[in-house]
């Protein structure tokens, strides 16, 4: 229901993509006034550190090489307060395996707010669409 909510508030469209796993599209106003749009997916983990339930979130920035300049890509990460840069098994849509960074974050479900579960969503979009931006050459997640 928070994340219903928060799509009404900001006017995303928000997809429940299996039961409890959700695609939240977050978008993102540019300098010039454009807004790109960012794939957010969110999902609740149960029974985690002490059986303290978090909320998972994750957004693709794109597939791993060997030729990436991690050492920028983990600078990067730096100024987030809720967030963090990652790489995770995943797979390309023709179904091969591969590797992706993310950017990600797992919030305890019993502490967090609701303005906070936004500022957290908004951050892993703006993260990845930066990342994919910079690194990746445009929107491609």
């Amino acid at each position: 229901s928070a994340l219903r909510e928060l799509s009404t508030q900001w006017g995303n469209k928000l997809d429940e993509l299996t039961p409890g796993m959700f695609r939240f599209d977050v978008g993102i106003k540019k300098k010039d006034g454009t807004i790109r749009f960012q794939f957010v997916y969110i999902w609740i983990v149960k029974g985690q550190d002490g059986g303290r339930d978090k909320i998972y979130m994750n957004s693709r920035c794109g597939t791993y090489t060997s030729n990436l300049n991690l050492y920028n890509i983990l600078k990067e990460s730096g100024f987030s307060k809720y967030s963090t840069l990652t790489v995770t098994n995943d797979k390309l849509k023709d179904g091969t395996p591969c590797e992706t960074i993310i950017a990600q974050a797992a919030p305890y479900n019993d502490t967090i707010t609701l303005p906070i579960l936004g500022d957290i969503i908004f951050e892993v979009a703006l993260n990845a669409d930066y990342v994919e931006e910079q690194y990746f050459g445009g929107d491609n997640n």
